[in-house]
């Protein structure tokens, strides 16, 4: 049964009290609990920056993997791994922090497979629990 990928549910965001520093910090241990690395943590602000031109707020995109999900893909189907690692984005809006994500169910909908939709849909619930813990 093929499933149908809604704009809407593309992303999973919540609003944050903390600061952009102690959620960072946060997010990386409670990923970790959950069996995520992070891999690296893009600021684009500063990207932005050196480039000669102002973002108004911090937004950092932490670009995270769970190992053994990441080789189960890729083994699978090499073209996959287009999609991944995970991404998890915390912002200022509106003065107001925020994290949010990309939807690992949306992003793997793509490949048309249902081992894929459903792989997504278990780290998708690891990663919307480590954003909840950390918020």
């Amino acid at each position: 049964m093929k499933r149908k990928v809604e704009p809407s549910n593309f992303s999973y965001s919540v609003r944050t009290i903390k600061g952009i520093s102690q959620v960072l910090e946060d997010m990386t241990t409670s990923l970790k609990e959950a069996g995520f690395g992070v891999i690296e943590t893009l600021d684009f602000k500063e990207i932005l920056h050196k480039k000669g031109l102002a973002l108004g707020g911090e937004y950092k995109l932490l670009e995270v993997c769970n190992p053994n999900a990441a080789r189960e893909v890729l083994e699978s189907s090499p073209e996959i791994g287009l999609l991944l690692p995970c991404t998890i984005a915390v912002y200022e809006k509106n003065g107001e922090n925020w994290i949010s994500l990309a939807k690992p169910t949306s992003l793997l909908s793509l490949s048309g497979s249902p081992k894929f939709f459903d792989m997504g849909l278990e780290i998708e619930e690891k990663l919307v629990n480590a954003i909840q813990k950390a918020k």
